[in-house]
């Protein structure tokens, strides 16, 4: 991203879901950039992890999206904690932007269609 400087932080709320996707994109002083994305409960604030005892779901889920995130130009893994990555190197601030928002078009299609929260009680 060369000499550009990124920072980006979106929080989005699934009130059915009873969730809150929490991501940030940043980069400084020309260095590739990264991504991390985690998720918590909306009620409690409480991190929520990407196992099936927490939310088979988000845990479902959580394996195709990180492996998806490249076609948003973001290298990216997960654990049970969080979905870390890097922004492709060669990647203007531009195209970083427009990768953010098919991230969030991404976590719409999926969470934004639950009638009931995806967490187990």
């Amino acid at each position: 991203m060369a000499n550009d400087e990124l920072n980006i932080t979106i929080n989005l709320p699934f009130p059915t879901a009873g969730v809150n996707f929490n991501i940030k994109m940043n980069s400084a002083d020309g260095s590739s950039g990264t991504f991390s994305l985690n998720v918590s409960n909306l009620a409690t604030g409480d991190a929520v992890p990407f196992t099936v005892e927490s939310s088979p779901a988000l845990a479902d889920w959580v394996r195709g999206y990180s492996r998806w995130l490249y076609r948003a130009r973001v290298s990216a893994s997960h654990d049970a904690d969080s979905i870390t990555g890097t922004i492709i190197e060669g990647t203007t601030p531009e195209q970083a932007l427009e990768g953010m928002q098919e991230a969030c078009d991404m976590i719409r299609q999926r969470f934004g269609v639950y009638e009931e929260s995806v967490l187990e009680q």
